[in-house]
């Protein structure tokens, strides 16, 4: 957050924002010896450390205007209240559960890649997919953003020798996680589109996108002209990212998401109960 906030602030040319909105940040990282277990591979709790990272440079990246205007949100009154005026409160960004897809061992002190997006979002959520990938695996043709680094290039940068289509082993992919973000200020659960348009992220749509009701919830105003794309007939698979294409990956990607968001069900299943237990012991030897 600091290199991102305060010493190289992202800033995704207007002209590219829609069509950089599922754009991946590669996040590169290796398997210490102090992250392996006894069977000297990457330990499996250590891939929900490595994901909070990627995920937090691709929020960064992403949202850092719309951030940015929240945190400002007296001045830049980007959310109101019902009587009109600015919700105070403080910005915060929260990650609500996580899941990972464990494939492949990584070895002790083996190189990796973190390829992270946005995968989609609904009236609450905003969903975010990690792959682990062996590096050098595959190369994106460019990047939108460059590292911030002050001897390279800080603008878009193109990757030489990369393109086209290449068939990818599933055997260098390693793991697959989940995570799903909730933006609050205050109290107050801010809609995802909110913060994506705020950040430039969203091309214009016929009735606009989301807006802060006076009620205080969030919701979508969705028109006759602004239903739901359920399929991609009818939408321009193009160069132009329009809210249709934009809608219609989203709609793509909540397929996935909510197999996942059926999963905070799952503290239904403790029951409490005071019958018998099989055992209780300690989490370390003392």
């Amino acid at each position: 957050m600091l290199k991102h906030f305060l010493f190289s602030k992202p800033k995704i040319p207007k002209s590219q924002g829609p069509s950089s909105l599922f754009l991946p940040v590669i996040t590169t990282s290796h398997t210490p010896i102090s992250e392996s277990d006894y069977n000297f591979h990457k330990s499996n709790s250590t891939y929900f450390t490595d994901a909070d990272i990627t995920r937090g440079h691709l929020v960064c990246c992403l949202l850092q205007p719309g951030i940015e205007k929240l945190h400002h949100n007296v001045k830049t009154k980007l959310v109101l209240d019902k009587e009109g005026k600015a919700v105070t409160g403080k910005f915060g960004m929260m990650l609500g559960s996580v899941m990972c897809s464990f494939k492949r061992e990584i070895g002790i002190y083996e190189s990796y890649e973190m390829w992270s997006r946005l995968l989609c979002w609904d009236r609450k959520w905003m969903y975010v997919v990690s792959h682990f990938v062996k590096k050098g695996t595959v190369r994106p043709t460019g990047y939108v953003l460059g590292d911030g680094s002050w001897f390279r290039k800080k603008g878009y940068t193109k990757v030489e020798g990369a393109g086209g289509d290449v068939e990818l082993d599933q055997k260098a992919i390693f793991a697959s996680a989940i995570g799903k973000y909730v933006v609050k200020l205050g109290r107050l659960t801010v809609h995802p589109e909110v913060v994506l348009q705020a950040s430039g992220l969203l091309p214009d749509k016929p009735g606009g996108w989301a807006t802060m009701t006076s009620s205080g919830d969030s919701t979508p105003e969705l028109g006759e002209s602004t239903q739901l794309v359920e399929d991609d007939e009818g939408v321009d698979a193009g160069d132009e990212w329009n809210w249709k294409r934009i809608e219609a990956e989203n709609h793509r990607g909540l397929k996935f998401a909510e197999h996942f968001a059926a999963l905070d069900g799952l503290n239904q299943e403790f029951s409490g109960s005071q019958s018998l237990a099989l055992g209780k012991y300690r989490d370390f030897l003392l």
